[in-house]
């Protein structure tokens, strides 16, 4: 059988006549079935911003109380900070509460004040404290460490530092523990006299 130009267009034509019902038929499947989703869609909005609605609001961890005592000391620090500037623009020398760095909080602390009752700074609580002892150990003798180095010397792992002053000298206490392996290798205890 020889195909021509005007057999070729007949079979062409015939065959798109027989498929177009199958491609129209695929088109309205897929047109009601996205139809279908876009409705579940709508609707699953719908159910999430009613739930969302009806959720009371997080019930928050901190208690009353506790808001009324921070309330309260942040009042104290408002009038302490007010008391300084007056002092201060009343030209005196020596304005009580205040320093280099402006702040009573940090003087308290320089001044020893929020270390007395520390662990370290109690001259009993350094007598577990010997070479070989874990850190663990010391830890739960002495407490954590206000500062604590990773040491450049090949044999010392950690130096943990107990200090109680930045600035003076003569009135701190100063102790120092290095570890090796987990271990204490050497123990500077505070000069407690």
């Amino acid at each position: 059988m020889r195909i021509t130009l005007p057999n070729a267009c007949a079979v062409a034509l015939v065959v798109t006549v027989l498929l177009t019902p199958a491609y129209a038929a695929d088109a309205d499947a897929s047109a009601d079935r996205m139809a279908q989703l876009e409705a579940r869609l709508v609707a699953m909005e719908a159910r999430l911003a009613e739930s969302e609605k009806n959720q009371p609001a997080p019930a928050s961890t901190v208690s009353e109380q506790r808001i009324v005592e921070l309330e309260a000391r942040l009042a104290d620090a408002e009038q302490e900070t007010k008391e300084v500037k007056v002092l201060a623009a009343s030209g005196s020398q020596s304005v009580p509460g205040t320093g280099i760095l402006g702040n009573t909080a940090t003087y308290d602390i320089l001044a020893n004040s929020a270390w007395r009752n520390l662990r370290w700074t109690q001259a009993a609580q350094w007598e577990v404290v010997r070479p070989g002892a874990s850190v663990e150990t010391v830890i739960d003798a002495l407490g954590s460490p206000p500062r604590s180095v990773e040491s450049l010397k090949p044999r010392v792992d950690e130096v943990f530092y107990y200090e109680t002053s930045l600035r003076d000298d003569g009135n701190s206490l100063r102790g120092k523990v290095s570890f090796r392996k987990g271990k204490v290798l050497t123990v500077q205890k505070p000069n407690f006299q």
